[in-house]
């Protein structure tokens, strides 16, 4: 890789002190909202929903196709 050339030049002092002033603070950002139910999970949970009211038609269906025969 080509070393890229700045506009500005670095300087340090030859005599004196170097400071540094470099102070942390509290950044401040916007909250994020997370869902309490992840989408994977909600897609699941409506594919068992939808297995479970066929089964219970089916058992319906089977419950009256007996008591018909009967």
């Amino acid at each position: 890789m080509a070393e890229v050339k700045s506009m500005f030049r670095e300087v340090l002092p030859k005599q004196g002190q170097l400071s540094v002033e470099d102070v942390t603070t509290m950044v401040l950002c916007k909250p994020k909202l997370l869902p309490l139910k992840s989408l994977t999970l909600e897609k699941l949970e409506k594919m068992q929903q939808a297995a479970q009211d066929t089964i219970r038609q089916q058992e319906m269906a089977e419950k009256e196709d007996q008591q018909i025969a009967h």
